[in-house]
């Protein structure tokens, strides 16, 4: 008798990211790892740009809950991925050329910096995100742009968090489990307060370049079309705050 295995269930997780979060391309950068990367950066003690007050912004995540009284798991220099991915590879959707971009916004910026993209030093990277199968898209909220990444999953979706080096040592840094993901997780890097938020938050984008622009650089045009929820407009809405209220400052964006 011949037993055939039965396939795993194929699942699917989407992936929002929210904040300041930087977009990398291998196909643009090669020495890149992955196929895609996500970078979020360390702005927790950050609290100036180009002249300009901001509030520090905080780097985590959470598992399916938009509900922004439920706790965010700290990211402080680490790389996350998603382990069981369906071998699909990458796909980008129409609407991920919506993301801004930080060379088309502001003209004659210098390179990216390798400290910052592949560094892996917590002081200046909190988090990054590598995908090499799924999709990649964008949702509009609060008048900000967010990343959307779909994964499918060879059954329940499996995430992975990776320490960054503490130092230098002949001891590999442990690696964790792979951990339960959920059908929704909710990566961010904002402000903790709602009421601080600010369009100049973006312009911590701009620290992922090498020498970043001598002249404070362009801010993104407010995002336009049919609003996706997001931890930060459940806050809004729980604080019974103007329905014009923008956040556009924590718009992610796409380098180059």
């Amino acid at each position: 008798m011949t037993i055939i295995p039965t396939p795993p269930d194929i699942q699917t997780v989407v992936i929002q990211f929210e904040g300041i979060c930087v977009n990398f391309r291998r196909s643009d950068f090669p020495f890149l790892p992955a196929a895609h990367r996500i970078v979020l950066i360390n702005a927790s003690m950050i609290t100036n740009v180009w002249g300009n007050s901001i509030a520090p912004h905080l780097a985590g995540f959470t598992l399916n809950s938009l509900d922004p009284d439920t706790p965010t798991t700290a990211l402080s220099g680490a790389m996350v991925q998603i382990t069981n991915p369906l071998q699909t590879g990458l796909v980008y959707d129409t609407t991920y050329n919506a993301i801004p971009s930080l060379t088309l916004l502001t003209l004659g910026l210098n390179g990216p910096s390798l400290a910052v993209l592949t560094g892996h030093n917590p002081d200046l990277t909190s988090c990054y995100f590598d995908i090499n199968h799924g999709t990649i898209s964008s949702a509009p909220s609060l008048g900000a742009t967010m990343t959307v990444v779909t994964i499918q999953t060879l059954g329940p979706p499996m995430f992975q968090v990776t320490p960054f080096p503490t130092g230098l040592s002949s001891t590999p840094s442990p690696v964790l489990q792979p951990e339960a993901a959920t059908n929704q997780m909710f990566f961010s890097n904002e402000e903790v307060n709602i009421a601080d938020a600010s369009d100049f938050d973006f312009l911590l984008s701009y620290l992922v370049v090498n020498l970043p622009p001598v002249g404070t650089p362009t801010l993104p045009p407010t995002s336009t079309g049919t609003p996706s929820p997001n931890r930060k407009s459940a806050m809004a809405a729980k604080l019974h705050m103007q329905q014009d209220f923008s956040d556009v400052g924590c718009s992610n964006s796409t380098y180059p």
